[in-house]
Parts: structure tokens; C-alpha cells; sequence
């Protein structure tokens, strides 16, 4: 190297030990890091379980971190110190190289190790000691400091966090324990079981709080989901049933409405033509009374929360209203033809004779009887429909051919 390249790598490596102690300065400033140690007038706190495991080697690592940025820093000092001795334009080589091995060789001496004595030779020595270049060293500094700040922010966020979830936590299971009462559902145990152990991590969070992290992952957070999915699923199905329910009372209602209509016609019919063959029966109204009871009893096991057999009781009633409803309509609908005849005979009647009248037929005597003999079948109770229906298509034919002739 030349002197130029020598000011250049210790512009570098200012550069770098600035970055280094910033980082440093920030990590150890961290509230969690002074708790986890014991500075700044936090009492050091005795980590257990899970933190202990991972925190306890990433705290020691941190120590040596300082101790090596301790070494960093007086190894670069030897190297601007040695700089200052070499004069700006007639540079001594020698002077040069030995910034040159300082800064890119082994010059770091590491502290000397102890060799216990069951692993040392005849001719081994007692004591071990490492040298290391300075970037070498930094990279071994740079994998420490992320090992102990990604173990100091994890607990960090676990202090941070989980005091609140937990908290968070209790209120959802006592809002799940309301919601399963009023569904008649005993969701007690399982709920107690993870209220007890928010309870049991509230105590160990301060000492390891990573390992309640995980318990609350497992053993509270995923009950109460659990638990709170089959409450849910129990919620959706209380719904359709109360919708169903209402949609019950209106198919309900319009079979009642129904057996009132087919109920009327078939009186009607029955006063006012004389043929009864095509007529049907409504239904007796006892066993839409019986319906209506079953009903009753559905919902009365609705409000008690038993949820499954109304649920399977209702898909029974449901098939029987709209059985009972689709005969009621065949009902309706066969009682109501011979009142529709009657009436559509009575409008064709006054049809033909205005059509009479129009070609000056009126005072046809033929037609004149016909009409005479159909309108008073037709405004008589009973009518008979056939004797009807023949004399008004005699008076239809006769009135055609009086037409066309």
C-alpha cells in the first residue's frame, strides 16, 4: 500500500468505529437491556425457562462486544498514531507496512486462555492466546451484535406487548363465557383452564417473558380461538333458525289464509252449482291447529338453546306446512272452477246476445228462449253447469248460422 491507500483505509475504519459505537450506544441504552443486566438503577432481573436459554449467552456476547470494540478502538489509535510519524512527502516504507499489518493483519491479540490441564501434551502450553485481524474481528462482532439485539428486542416486545394481550385476552374469555351462556352452551371448562394460565403467565412474565409468549400462543390464544369458532359457528346457526322460525310463522300464516279461501269456495260451490264431484275438502282446521302447537314447541326449545333438535324439528315442519300449503292451493283451485265457469258462462251469455242484438237478431224467438232458459240456469243456486253450458253454445250455434246463413 501507499500512503495515499493507508489514509484512505483509516478514513474506513473511522468510519466504522463511529457506526459501531452509535449502535452500541443505542442497544445498550434500551430500557429491556438495562433490566436484563442490571444498569441505570434497574435491579437485575434473574431470568428463567426460555429466556434464560437464549438471552443469558446473547447478554455475555454483548459484554464481549464492548471488549472487543475496546480493542478495535486502541488498535486503530496505534495505527493514526503510527500515521502521524510518517512524514506527508518522503514516507518511510517500513513505517507504511507496519500500518499496512496493523490494520489488514493479525494484530488483534484476544485474552489469553487458560488450557485446563486434561487437554494439554507434554509439550503443550498453559495458556492460549488469538490473534485476529481487525476485520475479521469486526465480522465476528457484527454476527454477536445481531444475535444479542434480535434477543433484546424479542424480549423487549414480549414485555412491551404481552402484559396488554394478556389482558386483552381475560376480557374475550369472559365475553365468550357470556356469549356461550346465552347460548345454553358449557364452555366453562376449557375457558377456566386458559384464564387460569393468563393468571400463571402473569407471574413468570417478568422472568421469562419469550417462554409465556409461547405458552400464550399455545395454550391461550389458540383455546380461545378455538372456542370462539365453534361459538361463532353456534351464533350463525341461532340466526337461520330465528330466521327460519320467522319465515315459519309466515308460511304459517298463508296456509291459514289458504284454508280460509279454499274453505270459502267450496261452500260458495257447493250453494251455487249442483255438481260437488270436482270439489275438495280443505283441510280441518285441527290439524293446522296441531302445526301451529308443534311450532309453539319449536320455539319454546329455542329459547332453552337446544339449538340442534330444533333445528332438525323445523326442517320436518317446514316439509309438512308447504305439503299442507301445495294441497290447500290444489284445493283452492278445484273449488274455485265451477264458480269461474259459472262466471265466465254468465259473461259469454252477454257476449252472444249483444253480438245478437248488433245484427238485429234479438228478437230471434229461438234465441230469445235459449238466452231465457241459460240466464235463468245461471242466476239460479244451484246451477247445473252442463244443462247451462249446452244451452248457451245452442244459443252460440244458433246465433252463427242465423249469422252466416
Amino acid at each position: 500500500m501507499n500512503l495515499e491507500q493507508i489514509d484512505q483505509l483509516l478514513a474506513d475504519w473511522k468510519t466504522k468505529i463511529d457506526l459501531v459505537s452509535q449502535n452500541l450506544i443505542d442497544l445498550h441504552g434500551l430500557p429491556s437491556y438495562q433490566r436484563l443486566v442490571g444498569v441505570s438503577g434497574f435491579p437485575k432481573i434473574k431470568l428463567t425457562g426460555v429466556t434464560q436459554a437464549r438471552v443469558t449467552p446473547a447478554l455475555e456476547a454483548m459484554s464481549n462486544l464492548f471488549q472487543h470494540f475496546d480493542l478495535l478502538v486502541t488498535t486503530l489509535s496505534q495505527a493514526v498514531e503510527r500515521r502521524k510519524q510518517v512524514p506527508r512527502f518522503l514516507g518511510s516504507e517500513q513505517k507504511i507496512r507496519e500500518i499496512e499489518d496493523i490494520l489488514t493483519g493479525a494484530s488483534i491479540q484476544l485474552a489469553v486462555v487458560q488450557i485446563p490441564l486434561a487437554q494439554r501434551g507434554l509439550l503443550s502450553a498453559a495458556t492460549s492466546a488469538k490473534a485476529i485481524a481487525p476485520n475479521d474481528l469486526l465480522a465476528a462482532m457484527t454476527n454477536a451484535f445481531e444475535v444479542a439485539r434480535d434477543a433484546v428486542l424479542a424480549v423487549d416486545q414480549a414485555w412491551l406487548r404481552l402484559d396488554a394481550t394478556l389482558a386483552n385476552a381475560e376480557a374475550e374469555i369472559i365475553s365468550l363465557q357470556n356469549l356461550a351462556k346465552s347460548l345454553g352452551q358449557d364452555a366453562s371448562n376449557e375457558l377456566a383452564i386458559a384464564r387460569h394460565k393468563i393468571a400463571t403467565l402473569r407471574t413468570s412474565l417478568e422472568s421469562d417473558p419469550l417462554g409465556a409468549s409461547a405458552d400464550f400462543e399455545r395454550e391461550i390464544k389458540t383455546p380461545i380461538a378455538r372456542v370462539k369458532a365453534t361459538l361463532n359457528q353456534l351464533v350463525q346457526q341461532q340466526n337461520q333458525i330465528r330466521d327460519n322460525l320467522e319465515t315459519a310463522h309466515k308460511l304459517l300464516k298463508q296456509l291459514v289464509e289458504l284454508n280460509r279461501q279454499a274453505a270459502e269456495r267450496f261452500a260458495e260451490s257447493k250453494e251455487k252449482v249442483v255438481d260437488h264431484s270436482t270439489l275438495q275438502t280443505p283441510l280441518p282446521w285441527e290439524q293446522i291447529e296441531a302445526l301451529s302447537q308443534w311450532l309453539k314447541r319449536l320455539e319454546t326449545k329455542f329459547t332453552e338453546g337446544l339449538l340442534t333438535p330444533v333445528r332438525v324439528g323445523l326442517e320436518n315442519w317446514t316439509a309438512k306446512v308447504k305439503q299442507y300449503i301445495a294441497a290447500e292451493e290444489r284445493a283452492y283451485t278445484a273449488n274455485r272452477a265451477p264458480l269461474d265457469t259459472r262466471q265466465e258462462l254468465r259473461g259469454r251469455l252477454d257476449a252472444l246476445k249483444a253480438k245478437a242484438l248488433a245484427r238485429g237478431l234479438a228478437e230471434d224467438t229461438t234465441l230469445t228462449e235459449l238466452a231465457q232458459k241459460a240466464k235463468q240456469l245461471l242466476y239460479t243456486r244451484p246451477t247445473p253447469l252442463d244443462k247451462a253450458a249446452e244451452l248457451v253454445s245452442q244459443y252460440e250455434k244458433r246465433l252463427n248460422s242465423r249469422v252466416n246463413g
